[in-house]
């Protein structure tokens, strides 16, 4: 009788059976190299087991991706409530070397801290308890502690609304605008705000373009349910172009950090 996966789990499957494909490997042979059978890696990629801590780490170790596999399993023995698209875009974010961001509304949840994540989240979920609202800050908030270690280029653009509009209260907003430009301060992060005109190059859905290792990349175009993810060069090379005319008309990143803080004391005044 054929098994059920596991469904918070599929997703986890894909990214070990996408990582044993870009070795060229059977699953015999990623079986022999993590001591199991080559049938448990197949129940494995395909959600029906759960791997184990000692399974993730011997993976970890045969994939070689730097913690990125190990924090998408704890993600998901965590909380069942981080959907399937934001667990593929949290594994090519472990991954990524270079990660270009632009939002039209928001904080990218990169940056956001606790109590500006927070606001959101019971706004769009207020039906959820406190203990889900409290697994999803967690989920967002301590993303960017475990990349910065790595030493990934991390580059936003915003619209201008981003930093003035107020979210949650005043001082939450002038708390988190003051993170990001002590994250500027530091160089941990590039960051620059586009000017609201009639037209310029962010009239467009927020996306993140991120390039892996051995020239890969990925591009997730943000919509009201999730992420939409495209890989193929076409839609990347356009995506880099884009990104790259929003660097060119957004303020540079010293003046950018120059009117976040001037934003912040007027909210504080």
């Amino acid at each position: 009788m054929p098994q059920n996966p596991h469904k918070q789990w599929i997703s986890f499957g894909q990214e070990i059976r996408r990582n044993r494909l870009e070795l060229g490997i059977s699953q015999a042979e990623l079986g022999k190299r993590i001591q199991v059978s080559g049938a448990m890696v197949g129940h494995l990629e395909r959600a029906i087991r759960v791997a184990t801590r000692d399974q993730v780490d011997a993976l970890e170790a045969v994939f070689a991706t730097e913690g990125s596999l190990l924090r998408r399993w704890s993600s998901a023995i965590k909380s069942r409530s981080v959907p399937d698209w934001f667990q593929n875009a949290l594994a090519s974010e472990g991954r990524a070397e270079q990660t270009f961001q632009y939002q039209s509304i928001l904080v990218p949840g990169l940056l956001q801290i606790p109590s500006y994540a927070e606001a959101l989240v019971r706004a769009w979920q207020p039906q959820a308890s406190d203990e889900e609202v409290d697994q999803i800050v967690q989920t967002r908030t301590r993303r960017l502690a475990a990349l910065l270690p790595r030493k990934a280029a991390l580059w936003f653009v915003v619209d201008e609304v981003v930093v003035t509009h107020p979210v949650g209260s005043l001082t939450v907003m002038a708390d988190q605008l003051e993170h990001i430009a002590e994250l500027a301060d530091r160089r941990s992060i590039r960051f620059q705000v586009l000017p609201q005109r009639l037209l310029h190059p962010g009239i467009c859905p927020p996306f993140r373009l991120m390039f892996l290792r051995e020239e890969q990349a990925v591009v997730f175009v943000e919509h009201a349910l999730g992420d939409v993810a495209r890989s193929g060069t076409q839609d990347v090379a356009h995506m880099r172009t884009l990104f790259g005319a929003m660097q060119a008309d957004a303020l540079p990143p010293s003046d950018s950090i120059e009117r976040i803080r001037e934003i912040r004391k007027d909210l504080m005044a």
